[in-house]
This record gives C-alpha cells, sequence and structure tokens, in this order.
C-alpha cells in the first residue's frame, strides 16, 4: 500500500507540474502558430471502452485507437507487430523469426489475462494449457482499425479481462461502388532471409446500405534459425536450419446498414505453418506446426427509437494446431530415431444480445451472454533404439471437454446534471456483472469510475475495477498422473484468478498542438493459478529423491501484485512535424504463502511450484515477473518534407527483465529458474511517397543500427531489416 501511495503522489505532483508549466513551455518554444485547419487526431471514436461510440478523450479509462490510416502508412504485416509500440503493452515474439509464438502482456499482466476480440466478440485458443492466443495468427488484412483498452474490464467483457482488452475492428462499408485495396510488401531481415506478404481487399457498396468485402492475404517467410546456435558454424556436425513461415488468410462479409438497421455475416479462414523447433537453444530440422482456424460471424442491430439501440452479436471458431516432429538428423549419417505427434483441436461460440439506452444525461448498456468452448488433444510418441520399440499415446476425446458460461451484466454512466446542473463536469459509471460457470459456478465482477470533465480540454478520471479469468479446460481436466498419482495434473477444484484494480487518470489537450496523458494503477491478483510438483511430506526437503516423487498439477498457489505509472505525449511543434511518444514504469512482485495452498487436495505434501522451483513452506515474495520489463518507451517523430513525402523515424526501448530457464539443481526433477535479459532499443526509419493519391510507396529499415538483443532466452531476434512496401487503391 505504501508504494501506491508514493505512486499516487509523485503522479498528482506531475500533474501538477504539467499543468502549470506545459502551456508556457508549448508556446514558448512553438512562436509559429500552428494551422487551424490541420486535424489533430479529435475526431476518433472509440466503442470499447463501455461499448458504444465516445470519443477516447471522454472516457475515463487509458484508451488507444489504431486508425486506419496509421495502419496503411505502416509497413506491418501482423497485429502484433502494431501492438509492439503501444503503451504498457510488452510482445514477445514480434522480432523474432516470423511465425514465432507472439504473446503480450499488457500492464505486465499473464498473457491470458487480456481479452481479444474481432468486432467485440472474443476469440481465444481453448486447446492451448492457458487458454491464450497466439497474435502470430491475426494478419492486418481487412482491418479497419484496433482499439485497446487498459486494466480490468470484467464486468463488460468477463472472463480474461484482467490486464486488458484489444478489439480489432474489420471493415465493413466502403465509398459507393467498387473498391480494391492492393498492397505488396517485400524485404529482408538478416544474411539469406527473404519475406514477403501480398494482400487484395475488395468491397462492393450500393447506396441502399448493401455491402459485400472479400479479401486474401498471403505471407511467406524464409527465416532466420528460430534458435540460438550454441555450437558455432565450425563444428563438425552443426543441423542448424532456417525456419520458414507460410500463411494464408481468407475473408469475406456481407451486409446491410442503413435507416437505423444493420446486419451482417463474415467469414474468416486462417491457414499457417512454421517450422519449429524443440525449445531455446534447441534446433531441429524436421519438425512443423500448422495451424488452422475458422471463425463465422454474425451481427444484427436495430435503431428502435431516438434513445434505445438493440444489438446482437455472435461467432464460432473452429481451429486446429498439429505439430509433427519426425525422426531428426543429429549426426552425418544418423538420425534418433523418435517420432512425436500432437493434435490440439478446440471450439469457441460466443453470442450476446445487449440494449443501448441514452438520455440527456444517462446512458446505460445492459446484456446477456453466452460462451461455450471446447478442447481436445493427442499426443503420440514412436521411438525405436538398441533396447527396442517404444510406443505411448494420450487422448483426451472420451472426456468430452466443455465449458460454458451464462453472464448477464449493467453498465451505467449517470452525469451530475441528474441531480444539478453545477455538477454538470461530474459524471460516475457503475456497472456490475453476474457470471454463472459449469465447474466453479458463480462469480461477480464490478466497476465503479467517476470522472470530472474540469473544462473543454481537460478530463480527470479514477477507476475501481474488478476482474477474474476462468481456469482452462486443460488446467481443469488434463487426466495426467505423474509418481505414485497422488493426483491428475488437471484440478477441478480451481477457483478462478481474481483481480482488484485502482487507477488514476489525467487527460489535457494543452492546445490543437500538444496534449498529454497520465495514469497511475495497481492492480491485485489473487489465486493465480501456478503448475506445482508434489512431494512426499515425509522426507525432508533436503533429502528428497525422486522416489518421494507424488505428482503434477495445477493449483491456485501465489499473488500478483503491479503497480504502475504510464504518460504519453502527442505535439504538432510545426505543421509539418508531429512528435508522440509514450512511457511505461512498473512494480511488480509475485508472492507465495502456505496459507493459500489448499492442502486438502495437495494431501499435506510439499508444493514446488515449477516456474520458480521454490518450495512454498512459508511466505516469499519474489521480485518482478518473468519476461516483463519494468520500463518500456517509445517515441515517434514524422516529417512532412514535401506535399508527397513523409519521413518517420521511430524508436522503442525496453527495459531489462528476468526470463526463465531449465536447471537440473531446483529439486529433484530440476524446475525453471531465472536469470536476467539485458534490455535493448530499437531504431526504425522509413520514407512515405505518395506518388498519385491512389499509389503510394513506403521504404523501411527496421532496427537501424543492427541491434543484437533477446527478447527471450535462447531465441534469434532480427538483425537490420530491408523492406519496400507498394500501396494501391481503386
Amino acid at each position: 500500500m505504501k508504494s501506491f501511495k508514493s505512486t499516487i503522489s509523485g503522479l498528482l505532483a506531475l500533474m501538477a507540474f504539467l499543468w502549470i508549466c506545459s502551456p508556457s513551455i508549448l508556446f514558448a518554444q512553438n512562436t509559429t502558430e500552428p494551422d487551424s485547419s490541420r486535424v489533430f487526431e479529435l475526431d476518433e471514436i472509440i466503442i470499447s471502452a463501455s461499448k458504444y461510440e465516445e470519443s477516447p478523450q471522454s472516457v475515463g479509462r487509458n484508451v488507444t485507437v489504431i486508425s486506419q490510416e496509421e495502419i496503411q502508412k505502416s509497413t506491418y504485416t501482423s497485429v502484433s507487430d502494431l501492438l509492439a509500440n503501444q503503451q504498457s503493452i510488452h510482445m514477445i515474439g514480434s522480432g523474432q523469426t516470423p511465425g514465432s509464438l507472439q504473446q503480450g502482456f499488457i500492464r505486465n499482466s499473464n498473457s491470458n489475462h487480456s481479452v481479444v476480440m474481432i468486432d467485440g466478440v472474443r476469440i481465444s485458443d481453448p486447446s492451448t494449457n492457458n487458454n491464450a492466443i497466439d497474435l502470430s495468427e491475426l494478419s492486418l488484412a481487412g482491418v479497419k482499425r484496433v482499439e485497446i483498452v487498459r486494466g480490468s474490464h470484467s464486468t463488460l467483457y468477463g472472463s480474461s479481462a484482467i490486464g486488458g482488452v484489444i478489439n480489432i475492428i474489420t471493415k465493413k462499408q466502403g465509398s459507393g461502388g467498387l473498391n480494391f485495396d492492393l498492397d505488396t510488401k517485400h524485404g529482408r531481415f538478416g544474411e539469406g532471409t527473404y519475406s514477403t506478404s501480398n494482400s487484395l481487399f475488395a468491397n462492393y457498396s450500393t447506396e441502399s446500405g448493401f455491402y459485400g468485402n472479400i479479401g486474401i492475404d498471403h505471407q511467406y517467410t524464409n527465416g532466420l534459425d528460430a534458435t540460438i546456435d550454441t555450437v558455432g558454424s565450425s563444428a563438425a556436425f552443426n543441423p542448424q536450419d532456417q525456419d520458414d513461415f507460410r500463411k494464408l488468410d481468407l475473408m469475406g462479409k456481407v451486409g446491410y446498414q442503413a435507416n437505423g438497421y444493420g446486419v451482417y455475416a463474415s467469414y474468416r479462414r486462417e491457414d499457417q505453418k512454421v517450422d519449429a523447433d524443440q525449445g531455446a537453444y534447441q534446433d531441429d530440422s524436421n519438425a512443423f506446426t500448422e495451424f488452422e482456424r475458422d471463425l463465422y460471424s454474425y451481427g444484427a442491430s436495430a435503431e428502435l427509437s431516438n434513445t434505445v439501440n438493440l444489438e446482437f452479436s455472435g461467432a464460432y471458431s473452429d481451429l486446429q494446431r498439429d505439430f509433427v516432429n519426425d525422426s531428426s538428423l543429429v549426426s552425418p549419417n544418423s538420425y534418433d530415431g523418435i517420432y512425436t505427434e500432437t493434435n490440439g483441436e478446440g471450439t469457441l461460440w460466443e453470442n450476446e444480445l445487449k440494449a443501448i439506452a441514452k438520455g440527456e444525461n444517462v446512458r446505460i448498456v445492459g446484456g446477456i451472454s453466452s460462451s461455450q468452448q471446447t478442447m481436445s488433444t493427442r499426443n503420440y510418441t514412436y521411438s525405436r533404439s538398441q533396447f527396442g520399440v517404444y510406443e505411448n499415446t494420450t487422448d483426451l476425446d472420451s472426456l468430452n471437454l466443455k465449458e460454458v458460461i451464462y453472464n448477464g451484466y449493467v453498465h451505467t454512466d449517470l452525469g451530475g446534471g441528474l441531480l444539478s446542473e453545477s455538477l454538470e463536469p461530474f459524471s460516475l459509471v457503475l456497472g456490475a456483472r453476474y457470471v454463472n460457470h459449469n465447474e466453479f459456478g458463480t462469480h461477480y465482477t464490478y466497476e465503479i469510475n467517476p470522472k470530472v470533465q474540469l473544462n473543454e480540454s481537460a478530463l480527470v478520471y479514477g477507476a475501481i475495477t474488478s476482474g477474474f479469468n476462468a481456469p482452462s479446460l486443460y488446467q481443469l481436466h488434463s487426466p495426467t498422473r505423474g509418481g505414485v498419482g497422488f493426483t491428475n495434473r488437471g484440478n477441478e477444484s480451481l477457483h478462478p484468478e481474481k483481480s482488484v484494480s485502482y487507477e488514476l487518470g489525467w487527460k489535457q489537450q494543452v492546445s490543437p498542438a500538444f496534449s498529454f496523458e497520465l495514469s497511475a494503477f495497481k492492480t491485485k491478483v489473487r489465486d493465480v493459478i501456478q503448475y506445482v510438483y508434489l512431494w512426499n511430506e515425509g522426507t525432508s526437503i533436503d533429502n528428497l529423491s525422486a522416489m518421494d516423487y507424488m505428482g503434477d498439477t495445477y493449483i491456485n498457489a501465489s499473488q500478483q501484485d503491479i503497480n504502475g505509472i504510464e504518460a504519453s505525449v502527442s505535439a504538432y511543434p510545426t505543421t509539418k512535424l508531429s512528435l508522440k511518444g509514450n512511457v511505461s514504469l512498473t512494480k511488480s512482485t509475485l508472492t507465495f504463502s502456505p496459507d493459500d495452498i489448499n492442502e486438502s487436495y495437495t494431501g499435506g505434501n510439499y508444493v514446488q511450484v515449477y516456474e520458480s522451483g521454490q518450495f512454498v513452506t512459508q511466505e516469499k515474495e519474489i521480485d518482478g515477473l518473468t519476461r516483463r520489463p519494468s520500463v518500456n518507451a517509445f517515441v515517434s517523430a514524422s516529417y512532412e518534407a514535401t506535399d508527397a513525402l513523409r519521413v518517420t523515424v521511430d524508436s522503442r526501448f525496453v527495459g531489462a527483465r528476468d526470463d526463465v530457464y531449465y536447471s537440473a539443481n531446483l529439486g529433484p526433477y530440476g524446475a525453471l529458474d531465472r536469470s536476467n535479459v539485458a534490455g535493448y532499443n530499437l531504431t526504425d526509419l522509413s520514407a512515405r511517397y505518395t506518388i498519385t493519391k491512389r499509389f503510394s510507396v513506403t521504404a523501411k529499415v527496421q532496427n537501424l543500427f543492427d541491434t543484437h538483443y533477446q527478447e527471450i532466452n535462447g531465441y534469434q531476434t532480427r538483425g537490420r531489416g530491408l523492406f519496400l512496401k507498394a500501396s494501391f487503391s481503386l
């Protein structure tokens, strides 16, 4: 609590300083009056913060809208590339060879503590152990804008909305008639590499309101070796190889939007194949992962009156992930004789019906929703050696694993004008959600979000919100048993992870040419699910051996505390120069206590947390959360050299952080220890030349200074990259 009070005190002092000084600083340096006709991104809207359209400047939360124009001007091809430069989002995988596992940490929360949506409908990956989505599957093809809401938002979005929400909005109607967008991008990012991305998107819209979209996006990369070579090219035998990536997305949407009514149906197919390695520092020349997702989305809306809207939306996902590791070459003329195959399948079906009612000083959103997901995995291992043939198969099909969640929620925005005209600058958002889960029963979340519009250009807000994250189907039901089989790996008595977040923020539009935002937050997550070993309580910890192993399982075993300060700024010193930047500072701890262990489930046996190797025999606090830095910063400067030429320099800094590595010294079976990964700074230079209104080319140098760095232990990152992109619209 003391650290949070210090954080708040520091933020208030910084607010006061900027309030007093920023106008004078800005106008003392900017002697040229800005062009009043210039638009300074004040016409954006966001729907993800409240499920109805609002200006980002009037939302009492820390939000970001990445516009269609910003997406088109970039050379990015994936959502993760776009997110890597955003405030309080740390991405892993985006700087590695394309196709690598890409996951994001919003406000340093876990990778499965954030909701990812397409057109307001959640998507996840129930085929994985923790239900977290691999962002490498999400291309930018057909994307209109991306909205980000930071902080707990489970009142509106249910499970997983602890760190934040990412909503990917796809294109609907276009300008009248037939329109085409064609992008082609080519380049390299290291010796012997080649990368290309080509997309075509077509839209046809009629004056009566009917529209249809169709698109295709293809990516191919002849990439780096994903893992770091610890042998060296001088070795007699070195199996290091390049890990290629292929991806094909198909999409289509039809709909109608006019006269207050709308309806749409869409289909999206994602199909990718990547060369895979065994793990950190472990190359494999004959392993592959294929991923496929079919996503069917649908929705309808009706403006029943000037004050009431009704909306329905839903989506069904069917996905499959296949990993094959065929016998690999281990010497010039010898194979290891091992074949392994893992097949994961999952489905996710989401539906929501909501009503929006608005009056002069009140706006209410209420809805009911359902979420159903299934998963299954199959594992097969075959090996042949001098000792004979070994085969093993595990199959979860017969378990018919299924999660069902029903929700009801209400979200109200009450204006102070309801009570008095003098209170009109004040408003209060109140929200609550009822959750019924087929495994752990009922759960409730809430939101209290006051804000004050100090004047037309200044907003101060606070928020107290709760969130939760449901255990995955694998964590609940995996039947695998280890050791003497004291318990299954899956734990049907798991509780949801629960969070409470506190936030204080300030948004200030100092002038048409300068604005900034500040926020401070504190998030406490209880009942964090950990993968653990169990050891025989009858033997002292110092004398444990393999004979004392009682199996492995998942339990609610720890607490996360995350404190942070965020700041962002946008400035236009002249009509040709624009500057923007953001920084986030966080302090995180992970706490274990025997009081949090359910001994009726563990049988009183020793609990060893696999991620840290800690035996939970007394309260223990660990500084920092793995793979998450305490400092993130990004700055960008863009200059219009001519009406046709814009030059942009982007620079991103990621601070030092801990990563994990396997240590055989942690307990009889070993566990994950920590090591420090150095911080890094990456700078990109790009130039966009508009040849005609419909045709432009962009050249980009990524990692301009060829910085050598690591995102996580054991995996390569891209060196200096050279890319050329051509865009044509009709």
